[in-house]
């Protein structure tokens, strides 16, 4: 029991004590502090009731809803996928990804923009949803889930991370806010390099070409005078954001240099050339303009491609 739950109910005996009928100085002095005992007792246990919440019924329900959002998406049924969320302006949705962020306020502006959606075929759901952390709270309820989506060979078509905050209404659990993170459907970014990449080749330039002008263009906007300290703090928070968190990695790292290593990138690309650039292409890319980058930032920046994917090293020059 929480200290202000004590004080409480120290408040309510001390008030009991005040009554005439339980006064120190009536013969049945013993029995009436023991009937006073008995009803601090008596409302500790009505109160600890009241609180108590079968925590794996109420996660049993919670999760029924998340599933119950992506069954009726895949069902193209809007009707049943409206009844899970919270329908008034006090819903809100939040989204992030390589390609840029946005947000969404109320249940007209949210609906408008989703039922569009609700058409044609959509495949087989084959989302699998694992909760990270499940928090509820009477009549509110704070869920984290990894969701992955295999293709239909089996492999990682693509993952992200929803949070969502549900409330009880009448009885039922509604989503009132939900973010999603993604991990790997960050092709609108992507897009945009490799079609430079393809442009480039287009006119006889080399995939070096292209890189090396990127990177000299990109390089002003960043700070020369906070150097290598911020030049690796910015590539640290670039290639992290590219991959899940266990597929990067710091193998070492002191004041004068960093190893890490990005596993499972662009696994799309990698599978097969898109508009005539290739998985090393990309990598030849992101190599030169790291280089360029980090000259100008007094780095020495060096990439190495593994089975996995990179490994990379800067060093303070």
């Amino acid at each position: 029991m929480q200290k202000n739950q004590i004080d409480f109910f120290f408040h309510i005996y001390s008030g009991i004590r005040t009554f005439p009928f339980f006064s120190t100085n009536h013969k049945n002095f013993k029995m009436k502090t023991t009937i006073k005992i008995l009803v601090v007792f008596l409302l500790i246990v009505s109160y600890s009731c009241k609180e108590k919440i079968d925590f794996e019924k109420e996660k049993d329900a919670v999760m029924a809803v998340i599933m119950e959002e992506t069954a009726a998406y895949y069902a193209n049924d809007f009707d049943r996928w409206s009844a899970v969320h919270v329908q008034d302006s006090t819903l809100f949705t939040t989204g992030a990804s390589r390609s840029g962020f946005g947000c969404m306020a109320g249940w007209q502006a949210y609906s408008e923009d989703m039922r569009p959606v609700f058409v044609g075929e959509k495949g087989v759901n084959r989302e699998e949803k694992i909760p990270l952390m499940i928090k509820i709270y009477g009549e509110s309820a704070w869920v984290v889930i990894m969701n992955n989506l295999p293709d239909e060979q089996g492999g990682l078509a693509d993952s992200f991370i929803a949070v969502n905050f549900l409330e009880k209404h009448d009885g039922k659990w509604v989503i009132a806010y939900r973010n999603r993170l993604n991990y790997y459907t960050y092709s609108q970014a992507d897009g945009f390099l490799i079609n430079s990449i393809n442009y480039a080749k287009s006119l006889g330039k080399s995939v070096e070409d292209i890189a090396a002008f990127t990177g000299d263009q990109y390089k002003t906007v960043w700070d020369q005078s906070v150097g290598y300290d911020s030049f690796v703090s910015g590539m640290l928070s670039n290639w992290s954001s590219m991959v899940r968190q266990e597929e990067f990695k710091v193998v070492e790292r002191d004041d004068n240099h960093i190893v890490f290593s990005v596993n499972n990138i662009y696994t799309g690309l990698k599978a097969s050339p898109q508009f005539n650039v290739t998985y090393d292409d990309y990598l030849l890319f992101m190599k030169i303009t790291g280089e360029r980058i980090g000259e100008h930032m007094g780095a020495a920046y060096q990439q190495e491609t593994t089975q996995d994917g990179i490994r990379v090293t800067i060093s303070r020059k």
